[in-house]
């Protein structure tokens, strides 16, 4: 596909945006890491040694899961591949990867008592959750109840001294590329390209600049330690990124009814072209992917949002509306998730900024939802969370907080291994912004300190360039990664 990446240093300030979806995907409980298995894998908690203890079905072959105390003192999750037999027999040796403790002063999911590091994030936060926070609208958040983080340097080879200024939110990270750049202009701030990096397994460090890491093995929507909403890794064989592109036809008129599961098996359920709002009604041409009508509607919709002057007015909440989301990188596809303990039917559809999700069972108002990503790619890069059976253990570095003030300075690292230079050619468009409606919040489903409601999450365009290996998350055929990463900026046409 004939596309063109315009890196992350095109900003993003104060444009317009609000949201009305809530977030079926959790945060990840604290002190504990999830490591989905290979094949089909008996969970296991318990104590765990040389083997895992727990009771699975005699006979079984495959990859035992076991989470809990692994070997003493150490909090993480063992992974043991071997042949489950009977009860609490496991063989082969177990892998630990141990979750990275990250101190509240620095990382707070669900909104801590930081302040904005910038006051164009701040503008942008206000506009849309300044207020659902105060009670005058009742939605779920677009960014969260506040910063998950304080400001954070990262590295950015074209930012200022190599770096740039980002903060995290349940739903997104904020990014300032160019302290001295023009305050005026829509994209001042960035919004980050989270879910390309989630899928494909690579951290941007610049414009053509990529680190190799690993993809995601988190569910994008679901309960905490749901084992049946599909991984971020699992939509890797069906998305545009650096790992392949996988566009599709316009199939404006007909239905959404393919299926994906947790190891990215795809298929199609028939009956689901009964299911309301999925006839598809727009096809994008830079990405070749289609939207149904329930995504299209949710991106296209009018809400009260807080203008400058602190009042409540009636605007389009995403303008324009791939803002927040930004173009779509896959199909929908169907998939079964645990949601409030109950497994539902969820369509999902990864996007370049964000994943969307529709459960038709939800309260009007909440049936199109955003993911969590904010949190989901924190713990990814930061916490040790994600990893695929497979994948080897790279030891992230530690967030490293920015200094006040304007000027950026510091060495962080990136939390991962070789960086990689080339020039990727993807498609894109500045990412779209959620968008809200509801007039009624139904109860939080979220898990400790996430924000409340149940939820979903996205992914980006592909290039050609570097071979990249990937691990076996799940999937009985994992798709070979064949160009460097795509960026996480902002992208425009």
């Amino acid at each position: 596909m004939n596309k063109r990446w315009i890196t992350a240093a095109t900003t993003f300030g104060a444009a317009a945006m609000v949201f009305s979806a809530a977030a079926l995907a959790q945060t990840p409980s604290p002190g504990t890491t999830v490591t989905p298995d290979a094949t089909t894998s008996p969970a296991l908690t318990g104590t765990t040694t040389a083997g895992a203890t727990g009771t699975v079905s005699p006979g079984t072959t495959g990859t035992a899961v076991a989470s809990g105390t692994v070997s003493p003192g150490t909090t993480g999750t063992a992974v043991a591949t071997g042949t489950v037999a009977g009860t609490s027999v496991v063989t082969g040796t177990p892998r630990v990867i141990p979750t990275i403790p990250v101190a509240t002063s620095v990382y707070t999911p669900g909104g801590g008592d930081f302040p904005f590091a910038d006051p164009a994030f701040q503008s942008n936060w206000q506009r849309t959750d300044q207020p659902v926070k105060s009670g005058q609208v009742s939605r779920t958040w677009f960014w969260g109840p506040g910063p998950n983080s304080p400001g954070l340097v990262e590295q950015y080879e074209q930012g200022t001294n190599g770096l740039r200024v980002v903060q995290y939110f349940d739903k997104s990270r904020m990014e300032r590329n160019n302290a001295q750049g023009d305050r005026s202009q829509p994209f001042f701030v960035t919004n980050g390209l989270l879910t390309v990096e989630l899928i494909s397994g690579f951290i941007q460090v610049g414009d053509a600049q990529f680190n190799k890491y690993h993809p995601a093995c988190i569910p994008m929507s679901g309960d905490f330690g749901d084992t049946n909403a599909p991984t971020y890794f699992a939509f890797q064989g069906v998305s545009n990124t650096q790992a392949g592109d996988h566009p599709s036809a316009d199939r404006t008129g007909q239905k959404a009814t393919e299926t994906i599961d947790r190891n990215g098996t795809t298929g199609t359920d028939a009956s689901k072209a009964n299911v309301p709002g999925v006839d598809f009604v727009h096809f994008e041409a830079q990405t070749k992917h289609n939207i149904p009508k329930v995504f299209w509607d949710f991106l296209n919709s009018s809400g009260p949002v807080s203008n400058a002057q602190g009042q409540i007015v009636n605007e389009q909440l995403i303008n324009p509306w791939f803002f927040a989301s930004g173009l779509p990188i896959s199909e929908p596809y169907w998939a079964k998730a645990k949601i409030g303990g109950e497994v539902k039917d969820v369509l999902l559809q990864a996007f370049e900024r964000r994943a969307l999700t529709y459960v038709p069972t939800n309260p009007a108002g909440f049936q199109v939802e955003m993911a969590n990503i904010g949190q989901h790619y924190f713990d990814w890069r930061y916490r040790n969370f994600g990893y695929c059976t497979s994948d080897p253990v790279i030891t992230p570095t530690a967030p490293v907080p920015a200094p006040s003030g304007t000027a950026v300075s510091g060495t962080p690292g990136t939390g991962a291994t070789p960086s990689t230079t080339g020039t990727p050619s993807g498609t894109g468009t500045p990412s779209g912004t959620g968008t809200p409606a509801g007039t009624t919040t139904p109860a939080a489903t979220g898990t400790a300190g996430g924000t409340t409601t149940p939820a979903a999450t996205g992914t980006t365009g592909s290039s050609t360039t570097t071979p990249v290996s990937t691990s076996t998350a799940g999937t009985t055929s994992t798709p070979a990664a064949t160009g460097t990463a795509a960026p996480t900026g902002t992208v425009t046409p």
